[in-house]
């Protein structure tokens, strides 16, 4: 089914190299083409395989979502909540996809624009989540909230996240957010150490889009995404967030099972 595929490993990681290696020999012996430079990759390709950790594949999503092009993780990392092909089995279950057997699911991201007197500054994509941080330990950041232009809260606190159901499972997990499952369209926001009991992890539908207007940040805020790009943001400049109008597509094993993932991962709702 996959003719030519892009193989995109993690930087500077042996073992995510020696792997392109041997996995590029095992394709050729499939009669499938191999790609490696992300041009290539944008053109050629109609498969993605990412040698590397759940950081690897969230970059790769950025990078490829409005390419249109699926994309299998091969877990080299620690948790491999996305990435979750492990390494021992990888041959056999490259084999499955090559020949039509795996689940494949859309995974949504969330598209900001950083803005300025009505002005577009930057615009950011992230899979897991957009996070508005402190810039300076035991400092709060102060921020208006609006959804769909009406006004939600005025907040005090460490920060806030906006997460995807992706990235549910991630920071915003930490922070008292409730777990998402893939499939639910919706956008949540969860508070980081808020200067109030009264504020709760809050769930809008997907097509909503939030505001965030940073009033004070004593010592500077930050805004992040995904946890690898981060931008300074200034008291008069408003943070946009939506849904980004592309979708990345994820293969799985054929008998991929979501909470089968999460106990393990997370050790969650075991048996006793």
């Amino acid at each position: 089914m996959f003719n030519t595929i892009g193989i995109i490993t993690k930087p500077f990681d042996s073992v995510s190299e020696d792997t392109k290696v041997e996995l590029s020999k095992f394709l050729a012996t499939q009669g499938v083409g191999v790609v490696f430079d992300d041009k290539s990759i944008a053109q050629q390709a109609d498969l993605i395989i990412v040698l590397g950790g759940d950081g690897s594949l969230l970059n790769t999503a950025r990078s490829f979502v409005d390419n249109n092009i699926p994309i299998l993780g091969i877990n080299l990392g620690r948790l491999g909540f996305l990435a979750d092909v492990p390494l021992a089995g990888m041959f056999d279950i490259v084999s499955e996809v090559l020949n039509g057997e795996y689940t494949k699911e859309e995974r949504c991201l969330l598209s900001c624009q950083i803005e300025q007197n009505n002005e577009i500054l930057d615009n950011f994509l992230a899979l897991n989540d957009v996070v508005i941080h402190r810039k300076e330990h035991l400092k709060m950041v102060e921020f208006d909230v609006y959804i769909n232009d009406k006004f939600v809260n005025n907040q005090r606190a460490d920060g806030l996240i906006i997460t995807t159901p992706t990235g549910s499972t991630a920071y915003a997990l930490s922070s008292g957010g409730p777990i998402m499952h893939p499939g639910v369209n919706a956008i949540g926001l969860v508070s980081i150490c808020p200067h109030t009991m009264s504020h709760r992890p809050l769930l809008v539908p997907g097509d909503s889009e939030v505001v965030i207007q940073v009033k004070d940040s004593d010592g500077g805020a930050i805004v992040s995404f995904d946890g690898q790009i981060s931008v300074a943001i200034k008291a008069d400049q408003d943070i946009r967030v939506r849904q980004h109008n592309s979708f990345i597509h994820l293969l799985h094993p054929k008998d991929y099972d979501y909470f089968e993932i999460i106990r393990s991962k997370l050790h969650w709702g075991r048996k006793l």
